[in-house]
């Protein structure tokens, strides 16, 4: 079973937490039992923590807006303009400004818009709007239970052994997910869509993190509400999508990283190949070698026309040893492990040894210009390593995708880190290139005896 991540719509608060005591539950919560007489769920309105209590907030954590009331402006009272709402939080009741006419409390109030549940044709239930819906209108929350991430895959790994095809998890944060399964809101019953009229949003509210269903854009009644899951496909069977959306992905996790390394290929280009569609040749005459090779036939040297071509840097011979120049894209017959993309491409990249390339050079300060240049290359990207082992386990959890995953703080040391990495093996290229060009190169017999070339210096030229 996938879990429902949300992760390209999360939106964060802005770092501070407070809380006030939240309204009880009824003491007899009604069971809503399907018209069809399959099995039914547990309705609530509020989420309801299991592993944890709500947290307790101090007065001097709550965040106050500085809207003023104005008669003449409608959205002066906490509108789109209100810095709680620019920060995705909502106001405090007994601390906003604007007192009991504050419009933003939605969630705390259940100011849902108006729908109704149906009968869909082979999509199980789902959820039209019962009115007209404006862009970006609060439509519904997504209640259930909180978990935490570790039950949520024990969760989602039951309900798959006990044939439960529908899934009700979604992620809240990179510890948390919200089980709606067996007590939920109507927002479970809304369905996927590869093109969604409606989204996800993260909310603060009152000191805890809640999930909202807002409109993408207008809605007339009558049409399904419908929003994009998000998938995360941790293996198993691919399950087909039925939204019927000219853009549909054809898979439910489609856009996940797990589904796209299993399906797909990269090759050092970044060419996407499908597994299904890898190219194949029947006979010899298809081969790449011989298109090759007929086409160098072809070629006519001697011919004033014919441009003339400079190794580039990369291709001076190691240790006196020649480059290799074939590789072998032949695709084992047993499968392997596939690398994620951002691997493949360090793994197939050229290493440049610097050392090597300063041993040719004469003039000793170029040579020390490029090792130290090196030296600081290496530094950096010892620390860019070493930054990214603290974040490994949030990666890992909650994919890179996930806006949850690491502070903020940590995401700015981070850029820091990859810009003082780019900035060094700049400087190192760039000393490299300056050098070769403007500085005398040893000669390659200059260290053999009797040589007639002993005293001899060669220049790059571009004879």
């Amino acid at each position: 079973m996938e879990i429902r991540e949300d992760r390209r719509l999360g939106f964060t608060s802005d770092g501070k937490s407070y809380s006030s005591p939240i309204p009880s539950l009824p003491t007899k919560i009604p069971k809503v039992v399907c018209s069809d007489g399959s099995s039914g769920y547990i309705h609530i309105n509020q989420n309801v923590f299991l592993y944890r209590k709500h947290k307790k907030l101090k007065e001097e954590d709550v965040v106050i807006c500085e809207c003023k009331i104005d008669s003449n402006d409608p959205d002066s009272v906490c509108g789109d303009g209100c810095l709680n709402v620019l920060t995705s939080t909502e106001c405090t009741p007994g601390y906003c400004p604007c007192g009991e006419v504050c419009k933003n409390q939605k969630f705390q109030n259940c100011e849902y818009a108006k729908t109704k549940l149906f009968k869909t044709e082979g999509r199980g239930w789902g959820l039209r709007a019962d009115e007209d819906i404006k862009a970006g209108q609060f439509i519904i929350e997504y209640c259930g239970e909180v978990i935490s991430s570790k039950e949520a895959k024990k969760r989602a790994l039951a309900y798959e052994t006990q044939g439960l095809r529908d899934a009700y998890i979604i992620s809240l944060n990179a510890n948390e997910s919200i089980d709606a399964t067996r007590k939920g809101s109507h927002a479970r019953f809304i369905n996927h869509s590869c093109q969604p009229n409606c989204e996800t949003r993260k909310w603060t509210v009152l000191g805890e993190i809640r999930v909202g269903i807002f409109a993408k854009h207008d809605i007339s009644v009558g049409s399904e509400l419908a929003y994009d899951y998000n998938f995360e496909w941790f293996g198993g069977a691919k399950v087909r999508c039925l939204c019927g959306a000219t853009s549909c992905s054809g898979f439910l996790g489609a856009k996940s990283r797990g589904f796209q390394e299993d399906t797909y290929l990269w090759e050092d280009d970044d060419d996407r190949y499908s597994v299904e569609k890898i190219p194949l040749y029947d006979s010899t005459e298809d081969e790449p070698s011989q298109t090759f090779a007929s086409a160098i036939s072809n070629l006519e040297f001697g011919s004033d026309d014919f441009p003339m071509e400079i190794d580039p840097l990369a291709s001076i011979p190691a240790n006196g040893l020649p480059p290799g120049t074939i590789q072998n894209y032949s695709l084992p017959k047993k499968k392997q492990k596939r690398l994620p993309k951002a691997k493949l491409n360090d793994l197939n990249r050229k290493e440049l040894d610097a050392k090597y390339i300063a041993s040719l050079l004469d003039a000793k300060e170029a040579r020390e210009e490029i090792l130290i240049y090196e030296e600081m290359r290496i530094d950096a990207s010892s620390n860019l390593e070493s930054l990214y082992n603290e974040i490994r386990p949030a990666i890992e959890e909650h994919e890179r995708d996930s806006q949850d995953s690491v502070p903020t703080s940590v995401a700015e040391k981070w850029i820091d880190a990859s810009c003082s990495k780019l900035k060094s093996e700049f400087d190192l290229y760039f000393s490299i290139i300056k050098n070769v060009v403007c500085t005398p190169k040893k000669s390659c017999d200059a260290n053999q005896p009797g040589s007639s070339f002993d005293n001899a210096i060669l220049l790059l030229t571009n004879d």
